[in-house]
C-alpha cells in the first residue's frame, strides 16, 4: 500500500464537508482497516471509505485521486429512494398515490389502476419485463402485472425506468428543472457535496437510475450519510425522512429488498443478488443495508451505529464477499 492514499483516524475529517478538500496522508505500517483495504484493492477495488456519524475514520484510493468519479452500476438505484423521498419534501409525490395518476396510459387498466408509487418503488407491484425483448421506457409503459400486488418481487430495470418517467412528469407540473437527474443534483446532491455525480442517458436523453450513476466514493457515502439521518443535513431537511425509512424496510415479498437497498435479514431462500451477505457469518448489525452493483460495488448503511462505508470497484464482475468485507471493517471499529 505504499503507492496509495491512506487516511487514518488520526488524520480523519468530516465526510460532511472538509474531507473533499482534505489532501490523503500517506499511507502507514498497518494502519486502521489496512485488511479491509487490501482485500479491496486486490479485488480491483478502486476506492474505500468508512465514516462513522460523519467523520471519516479511513479511506483508501488505489485508483486514482479521491474525486475521480466511477460507475457504480446497480447500486445507482439507491439515487431512485432518494429522488423519491427529494420529491415527497417537495410536496409533489406521495407513496400511496396511484401510478395512474401521473402515467395516464395506466388509467384504463383495472389490473395496474391499484398500483401505488410505494410498491412500484419496493418491487412488489408485480410490474416486471419478461425474459429477452427490448428493456425501455415505451416498453415498460406498456407491462401489465405479472403477479398479484404485493405477493412477488422483482429487481429488474422497469422499476426505475417508471419512477423515472413519473419524476419528469410531476417536474413538468411544477415549472422546475424537469430533468429528474439534474433536479436531484441541483436540490439534494449539491448541498451535500455528492458532486459532480455522471449519468449514462438512455436514446431519449433519460438519466439511466438503474445502473447509470458516476460519483466518487466520497460522494457516496455522504449520499448514504443523508439516508442515515433520515434526510436531515445541517438542520434542513432534503429529502422525506418517512420514505428513506421506508427505503430501510423489507416486504412481505423480499424482507431483504427496501426501495434500492438490499437489507441483512435472515433468510434461507436464495438471494436475489449475487452476495453472501445471508449466507455467510458476520458482525453486522441486523439494520445493516447497502446498495450493491456487480463487481463488488458496495454502500453499506448500519444506522445503530452510525457506520457509512462506501467501495468501488474497476471490474464488472470478479470474487466479492460481503461478509468477510464486513468482517475486516467492524475488527478495526
Amino acid at each position: 500500500m505504499n503507492r496509495r492514499a491512506f487516511l487514518t483516524a488520526a488524520a480523519a475529517s468530516s465526510v460532511l464537508s472538509a474531507s473533499a478538500a482534505q489532501r490523503p496522508a500517506r499511507a502507514q505500517a498497518m494502519p486502521r482497516f489496512y485488511e479491509a483495504a487490501r482485500y479491496s484493492s486486490e479485488r480491483s477495488g478502486v476506492s474505500f471509505l468508512v465514516a462513522r456519524h460523519g467523520v471519516v475514520l479511513g479511506e483508501d484510493y488505489p485508483g486514482g485521486a479521491p474525486d475521480q468519479r466511477w460507475h457504480i452500476g446497480a447500486g445507482t438505484r439507491v439515487f431512485v429512494a432518494l429522488l423519491a423521498a427529494s420529491l415527497i419534501e417537495a410536496r409533489l409525490l406521495n407513496l400511496d398515490e396511484p401510478v395512474a395518476a401521473t402515467l395516464v396510459e395506466w388509467s384504463q387498466d383495472p389490473a395496474r389502476l391499484s398500483i401505488p408509487i410505494r410498491s412500484l418503488l419496493n418491487g412488489t407491484s408485480g410490474i416486471a419485463f419478461p425474459r429477452g425483448g427490448e428493456r425501455t421506457l415505451a416498453v415498460a409503459l406498456t407491462l401489465t402485472p405479472r403477479a398479484v400486488l404485493g405477493q412477488s418481487f422483482s429487481a429488474d430495470e422497469a422499476m426505475p425506468l417508471l419512477m423515472t418517467e413519473i419524476a419528469r412528469r410531476k417536474l413538468m407540473g411544477s415549472n422546475a428543472e424537469t430533468d429528474p437527474a439534474r433536479w436531484l443534483t441541483t436540490r439534494t446532491l449539491l448541498p451535500i457535496g455528492c458532486v459532480p455525480i455522471g449519468w449514462t442517458r438512455a436514446s431519449d436523453g433519460a438519466a439511466r437510475f438503474d445502473d447509470g450513476a458516476q460519483v466518487s466514493a466520497r460522494g457516496w457515502a455522504q449520499t448514504g450519510e443523508l439516508i442515515r439521518r433520515h434526510g436531515v443535513w445541517r438542520a434542513r431537511q432534503l429529502a422525506d425522512g418517512a420514505a428513506l425509512q421506508e427505503a430501510m424496510r423489507g416486504t412481505f415479498a423480499e424482507p431483504r429488498a427496501g426501495m434500492g437497498l438490499w437489507l441483512s435479514h435472515p433468510e434461507r431462500r436464495d438471494p436475489p443478488i449475487e452476495s453472501d451477505l445471508w449466507r455467510a457469518a458476520h458482525p453486522a448489525p441486523p439494520d445493516l443495508v447497502m446498495a450493491a452493483g456487480a463487481g463488488g460495488q458496495r454502500l453499506y448503511i448500519a444506522p445503530s451505529t452510525g457506520l457509512v462505508v462506501a467501495r468501488q470497484s474497476r471490474a464488472a464482475d470478479g470474487p466479492w464477499s460481503d461478509a468477510q468485507f464486513l468482517s475486516l471493517i467492524w475488527r478495526d471499529l
